[in-house]
Parts: structure tokens; sequence; C-alpha cells
């Protein structure tokens, strides 16, 4: 299970890697961010990758919990505690998030790019709930693989520096996806999903 895991969590990593990428290009500005989108969608859109990925994120979730369950009990260290706490959340991230990407394109027929996770970010009251779950999701991301390399390395240092740099991105990253940075407007379609 742990094997499995690890492959299912790589291979997500891959792609979590170039979509945080993507997102940081909308600190340029919001068109340079769509463009780049549109070149790692050739890759990541194509029906082989993505039935992968969605099938790496349900082992994903499944041999997460099953860890979880297994070694919950065992878990002594902060890091260790920690390492189990972001894959709880991410597990539940990446079901949410999976779902409402899926569900913007196959029911609400709309382009899940950037407008459809900035309007939440820039409405009131959604911003309550949607700082909050996306500015964890990255801490989270970072934290998990901030544990499995101190697994490997036994570097606090190394490890507490990886967790540091998630905070400051999730940070960067917000700031970049609300419209106070650059001023675009969201388009009409995602707000009244938001509503």
């Amino acid at each position: 299970m742990k094997r499995v895991h690890y492959f299912s969590g790589l291979f997500i990593t891959v792609f979590i890697a170039f979509h945080l990428l993507n997102h940081a290009f909308a600190f340029v500005s919001l068109e340079k961010h769509l463009e780049i989108m549109k070149i790692f969608r050739v890759v990541y859109r194509n029906i082989i990758v993505e039935s992968l990925l969605l099938i790496a994120v349900a082992v994903q979730i499944y041999s997460g919990i099953k860890l979880v369950l297994h070694s919950r009990k065992t878990a002594v260290s902060m890091l260790e505690k920690l390492h189990i706490y972001s894959g709880l959340y991410l597990a539940v991230f990446l079901l949410i998030h999976t779902s409402a990407v899926l569900s913007a394109r196959f029911i609400f027929h709309i382009d899940s790019n950037t407008y459809f996770g900035a309007a939440g970010l820039n409405q009131f009251p959604l911003v309550l709930f949607f700082v909050p779950y996306y500015f964890l999701a990255i801490n989270a991301f970072f934290s998990h693989i901030a544990c499995i390399h101190y697994k490997k390395t036994n570097s606090k240092n190394q490890a507490y520096a990886i967790i540091a740099i998630g905070l400051m991105l999730a940070i960067f990253l917000i700031a970049a996806l609300t419209n106070q940075l650059h001023g675009y407007e969201i388009p009409t379609e995602y707000n009244l999903l938001m509503k």
C-alpha cells in the first residue's frame, strides 16, 4: 500500500508542480496565466493523461486513508503527526477540488480555468471559505512533501525550509488570484455559480 501511495503521489506531485507554476503566472497577469494554462492543458487534458491523473487521485485518497488508519496510533513526533494531518487535508481537498472541476466542465459547461477558482476568492462571504481552503491546501501539499523528505533524509532543517516555501507560496498565489492585484473582471457565468 505504501508503494502504491508513493507512486500515485509522485504522479500527482508532477501535475501539482505544473499547476502551481501556472498559477504563479497570475502574478504577472491573468492573460499570461491563461496563456500558459493553454500550453499545459495540451498535456494534462489529453484523455490518457487526464484519465491516469483521475485514477491516481482516487488511488491516493484511498491508499492515504488506509495508511492513516494503520499509522495514526504510532505517530509520535510533530512531523509524523503533520504527515498524517496534511495527508488527510489533501485527501479532502482533492476530493472536493476534483469534483468541482469536473462539475464545472460536465454539469455547468464552463471552463474550469482561473476565473472558476478566483470567483470564490473575490466575493464576500465566500472568500471566508476559499482563502483558508486554498491556503491550507498549498501548505498541506508542501508539509506532506516535507515530512516525506524528513523520513528519507532525517533533516529537520530542510523539512522546515520546504514548509516555509509552501507558506510563502500560498500567500503569494492567493494574492495573485485576487482581483486586488490586477483589478480584473470575473465573467458573469462564474459569479452566477457562486450565488
